[in-house]
């Protein structure tokens, strides 16, 4: 396997409920994918396409070796980013200026995979570029698409996702046994009784729930509200409310299908028989894009009528009645709507005249809480405020939209930019990064603070995809902007990041020069990451004027001031720096040491680029220490990771590389090198990181991720994916705490993983240990 992200092949969402019936759906699917690249599911909202879709993937998981991929598409609304939200999906990283669709298309050319696109409708025209794009230049991907209408691309397979097959009680006798064999009745009584755990499908009430689900036209998510009721009503009384009396069935809109009337219909009864308070809360986290937490809706959603106490038990009420869903993702917990009651709680927040209040008041909480983020970045919170930038994409996207779609919110719009532009960098997707800046900076009229530092974030964008030209400008007008409002630290930040530009360049003295008038700008604040980037760029600088020892002096004390508060982002740069020094110093003990130090960080980050400077790094070492064939297992690795994450490296580095790889292959004969190259090329990322810490060798690839488990492992690692604690595994086998801990740590280092999370996820997608990853 080449792709430099694959601890785990492929990624499905976990299904929180069971699926009921359409075996004859699944079929088709199964069959349109064997003979069509493209299959679009198409259907109304409320129909069941995305469980159906999700449920298909996961049959065909082994048909793929390179994984089947989930991608939501329903937080999304900026057409621009349908390629990179692709991308954070798969876990690939790209530091490209090019055209977003054909640098996903580059990196996925060699893939066999399943790529399964949800909730495509209003994102259509992008969505069909992008699928146009991967279908012609990925000879082996398929893709399952979502969506309430046609991408019209060129092969698209059209399957129709219907209502769920209903009884009809005018056509023959019904009873408990006959009603069960139509879908529809089987998800009404699997639903009811998670929800009453007494209900039961008895010959009494088998008539009335027929009917129940022929009025709800048989869809699913119609079905799964009414059954929700059945913890308070009984089936004939929810049935009741059906009726004209009530007028549930009446829709205010005409030109409504029928069926989206019944829906419609079904989901204001939902509304109706919610307390007040739950049907403010319900309005108000419709201003949530994706998921979020329960303290988010304690922050945002509180106020005007809803006490900030009684939200978490609001929010428990929706889950009890399928409005919100929750999902555990290990110790944290997360709520997500269904896009269609989102909607529905969007429509009453804009009725109450509520909706800018409260958009407001989301853009506020995750701008303030960006910010706070943002004062202790060069931290040790580092790694845990980049998971939860990560986490709360969706949302912050959301705010900056907000932001920037009205007058006088702009410098919200530029905080929260510049997080994720920020954290975009971090996570090796420039071009998204950038994408923010330009939004950001598009809607700027009168220079203002916060612009400086959106400027020099888009100046380090620019640096990492080589447009050195666009980099010096941004960073120049970053100082002009912060010389203006007298903030010195970013004058000097920026100065930092333009002598990255001049080394770049080859200008080693300009390099200097402006370095110089950073650390004057700088003067006696103490401003940790700013003198850290200062004396990194200084040992690069030395480095080129072949002043090693210098360089390690610099670096050292860049290492020093990253270690002194608990930082780790630029502390892997600045040892990533040291050690190639130590190489050129020929202290070659040191430089593995070094090099692998920052190699443990890149992975804690999963910083694939990261991983990759260290793999050609530790490559080029090993030539020098006549260790040729691990030598060309780590130029496979670190190649592997160029091709997919696009990244243009300097003639140097480029020149420096070509020589040891001829080395190497002149050493070990063609026939040698190339099955050494082979291996690290092949196989994921976790196990080259693994190999090149001297944790395990690099597996054949014959061999599989699981067969390197022991079977006490395996079962440690069921477990884990079960939630259990150390504690809770260690009762269950009657086995010490102490031995739990030994056996956990050796599959993490195994695997090549750094989290409990990862081992839970790697678990999932092995299928319950039977398929290779």
């Amino acid at each position: 396997m080449t792709a430099a992200d694959k601890e785990v092949a492929g990624h499905l969402p976990a299904e929180v409920t069971s699926f009921a019936g359409r075996r004859s759906e699944l079929m088709d699917i199964k069959h349109a994918l064997s003979s069509s690249r493209l299959v679009t599911l198409v259907g109304p909202g409320g129909v069941g396409k995305t469980r159906l879709a999700l449920r298909a993937a996961a049959a065909m998981q082994r048909a793929y070796p390179d994984g089947v991929w989930f991608v939501d598409l329903a937080p999304l609304q900026d057409e621009e980013l349908v390629s990179s939200t692709v991308a954070v999906a798969l876990n690939l990283q790209e530091t490209s200026a090019r055209w977003a669709p054909s640098v996903l298309g580059a990196q996925l050319a060699r893939r066999t995979m399943l790529l399964v696109l949800d909730n495509c409708e209003h994102l259509s025209y992008a969505c069909a570029v992008l699928v146009d794009a991967l279908l012609r230049e990925c000879p082996e991907i398929r893709i399952l698409a979502t969506s309430r209408h046609t991408l019209e691309v060129s092969g698209e397979r059209l399957l129709t996702v219907g209502p769920l097959p209903m009884p009809d009680p005018e056509m023959f006798q019904i009873n408990a046994q006959s009603a069960l064999k139509f879908d529809s009745v089987a998800l009404f009584v699997d639903r009811a009784h998670a929800a009453d755990p007494t209900f039961e499908l008895i010959e009494d009430n088998a008539r009335t729930v027929a009917e129940l689900c022929r009025r709800l036209d048989g869809l699913p998510l119609a079905i799964e509200l009414a059954a929700a009721r059945v913890r308070h009503l009984s089936v004939q009384q929810i049935l009741n409310r059906m009726d004209e009396p009530y007028g549930l069935l009446q829709s205010g809109n005409k030109v409504v299908a029928p069926r989206q009337r019944s829906l419609r219909s079904l989901i204001s009864w939902s509304h109706d028989l919610c307390t007040a308070d739950e049907q403010s809360l319900w309005a108000r986290s419709s201003v949530f894009s994706g998921s979020f937490t329960g303290e988010a809706a304690e922050a945002v959603c509180s106020g005007r009528g809803l006490e900030r106490a009684s939200v978490l038990d609001t929010l428990a009420g929706l889950v009890d009645k399928s409005i919100v869903f929750m999902e555990r993702h290990g110790i944290d917990v997360r709520y997500r709507m269904l896009d269609t009651i989102r909607r529905f709680g969007r429509e009453q927040l804009v009725s109450a005249g509520e909706e800018t209040y409260f958009s407001r008041a989301h853009r506020d909480y995750f701008r303030d809480s960006t910010w706070s983020r943002y004062q202790e970045w060069f931290g040790p919170n580092q790694f845990a405020n980049m998971r939860w930038i990560s986490r709360e994409r969706d949302n912050l996207r959301a705010a900056i939209d907000f932001s920037l779609g009205n007058s006088g919110e702009l410098p919200s719009g530029v905080i929260l930019a510049a997080a994720v532009g920020g954290a975009a960098i971090l996570a090796g997707r420039a071009g998204e990064g950038q994408h923010w800046i330009d939004r950001a900076l598009a809607a700027v009229v009168e220079p203002f603070p916060e612009q400086a530092i959106v400027l020099w974030i888009g100046g380090t964008c620019s640096i990492q995809q080589r447009d050195l030209e666009r980099a010096d400008a941004m960073l120049m007008e970053s100082r002009r902007i912060a010389t203006l409002y007298n903030d010195n630290p970013v004058v000097a930040l920026s100065l930092a990041l333009l002598g990255s530009v001049r080394l770049l360049c080859g200008d080693v003295e300009g390099a200097l020069a402006v370095l110089d008038q950073s650390s004057r700008a700088l003067g006696d604040i103490d401003d940790p990451m700013c003198r850290a980037a200062i004396a990194l760029q200084r040992g690069v600088a030395s480095y080129q004027l072949g002043e090693i020892e210098a360089g390690i002096k610099e670096c050292q004390d860049a290492i020093a001031i990253s270690e002194s508060h608990g930082e780790q982002w630029h502390r892997a740069e600045a040892l990533w720096t040291l050690g190639v020094l130590y190489r050129k110093q020929g202290d070659l003990a040191e430089a593995v040491d070094t090099l692998n130090a920052a190699l443990r960080i890149n992975r804690e980050f999963g910083n694939a680029i990261g991983a990759a400077f260290c793999f050609e790094a530790l490559g080029c070492t090993a030539v020098e220490l006549n260790e040729f064939d691990r030598a060309a297992t780590l130029f496979g690795a670190s190649d592997a990771i160029w091709r997919i994450a696009d990244v243009r490296q300097s003639s140097e580095e480029v020149e420096n590389r070509e020589l040891r790889l001829i080395a190497a292959r002149n050493r070990l004969g063609q026939r040698k090198f190339a099955e050494a190259y082979r291996r690290g090329e092949r196989n994921p990322i976790s196990a080259n990181i693994a190999f090149a810490l001297g944790v395990a060798a690099v597996p054949d690839d014959t061999e599989t991720e699981l067969s390197r488990l022991t079977q006490r492992e395996r079962e440690i690692a069921c477990f884990i994916a079960d939630g259990a604690s150390n504690r809770e595994i260690a009762a269950r086998l009657t086995i010490s705490h102490r031995t739990v801990e030994g056996h956990v740590e050796h599959i993490l280092a195994k695997l090549g993983f750094v989290s409990r999370v990862q081992i839970a996820a790697w678990v999932t997608a092995q299928n319950v240990g039977l398929a290779r990853t």
